[in-house]
């Protein structure tokens, strides 16, 4: 096998490679469900010839006996360069069609189903006429995923993690709806007993935080409600006070009886969105401090190895490509938010003690 398999499932052999100062592997046996005898050695991914195979597990302690009911194997597939495509997954060379899945570079069933989506949707907008669907990095990782393959590219199987994404407090399960739901009705995704049910969950968490943010005391008298925060005299809302330790609706209610009225879904939610409320609006100043640093410079033969915090993988990629600014940086595969700003305050350290 010739070509760079995903990094993020490696082979023993491909471990045993790129690991080689490690004196041993954990392997952990996984049952395959309650009604089979199946069971998969989690960390033995192998392509190694079949009794090379049968030989290995069976020197691994218990398992001397073990049968293989299916052997390990390994695959390759071709790809054409993402970089090709617009961000509607259209390719530049021929006009109306769109690729999606493994024959952009990508790998996992959930990478090829998102893109499969919005290239289905976008061959649908090209058919009628309609402007096609462009998603976007701010709103979901399947804007994340399309934004990294049709600007950067891939030298390996592309996997989404939510560590690629800038905004990834915004990205969350539970607000996927209220993300994404308005996008698939405009694009008539959604059916109509899903898009009433979605409106009136949207009214309800629209009032639910009006009445949240209405609804204020001091800090004195959050003390007296036995609410421990800062003693400053301010006065802060219920829907601020969710961000404390131990504050959640239920707490709120014995202080605000009004706050019955709020249903256990729009409650719970509210309380997320409370207590997240703050880190996503530091990490939106991040974000901007990243985009306003792009320019600033980064010396050669920078000493990546000595940054504590960034992977492993991260600093031999980084010593290898040398990039000459921070923008240059953010392109290199596999970079994340946090870790360039990691690099960003160690630049701006070191610029801060050369002018002492």
């Amino acid at each position: 096998i010739k070509s760079r398999g995903p990094r993020y499932c490696p082979s023993i052999e491909d471990k045993i490679y790129r690991f080689a100062d490690k004196d041993r592997h954990q392997i952990f046996l996984e049952p395959e469900g309650l009604d089979t005898v199946e069971v998969y050695p989690n960390g033995l991914s192998t392509s190694l010839p079949l009794e090379v195979q049968v030989e290995m597990v069976r020197s691994i302690k218990g398992l001397e006996r073990a049968e293989i009911m299916r052997h390990g194997y390994a695959i390759e597939y071709d790809y054409f360069e993402p970089t090709q495509l617009f961000p509607s997954l259209e390719t530049k060379l021929v006009k109306g069609l769109y690729h999606a899945g493994q024959i952009n570079g990508t790998t996992g069933y959930e990478e090829a189903a998102a893109q499969g989506l919005l290239a289905g949707i976008n061959a649908a907008t090209t058919a009628s006429g309609a402007d096609a669907l462009i998603m976007s990095r701010t709103d979901s990782y399947l804007g994340v995923m399309v934004d990294d393959l049709v600007g950067r590219g891939v030298s390996e199987p592309y996997r989404m993690f939510t560590s690629r994404a800038e905004f990834r407090l915004k990205l969350r399960g539970d607000n996927a709806d209220q993300r994404l739901t308005p996008t698939g009705m405009r694009m008539g995704c959604i059916g109509r007993g899903r898009a009433e049910a979605f409106a009136a969950k949207a009214l309800d968490l629209a009032e639910g935080e009006e009445l949240l943010r209405r609804l204020t005391m001091t800090s004195t008298e959050a003390l007296r409600a036995g609410i421990q925060i800062n003693q400053d005299g301010k006065r802060r809302s219920a829907f601020d006070l969710l961000a404390y330790p131990g504050v959640d609706i239920a707490r709120l209610k014995t202080v605000w009886p009004q706050l019955e009225a709020l249903s256990h879904k729009t409650a719970l939610q509210l309380e997320t969105d409370g207590k997240y409320a703050s880190y996503v609006v530091r990490q939106n100043a991040d974000t901007v401090a990243l985009r306003r640093d792009e320019a600033t410079i980064i010396p050669l033969n920078f000493a990546y190895e000595a940054l504590p915090g960034l992977s492993t993988e991260l600093r031999i990629k980084l010593q290898r490509h040398q990039p000459a600014t921070l923008a240059q940086a953010m392109k290199i595969d596999g970079m994340t938010p946090a870790a360039l700003l990691i690099l960003l305050g160690h630049l701006k350290k070191s610029r801060l003690a050369r002018s002492a």
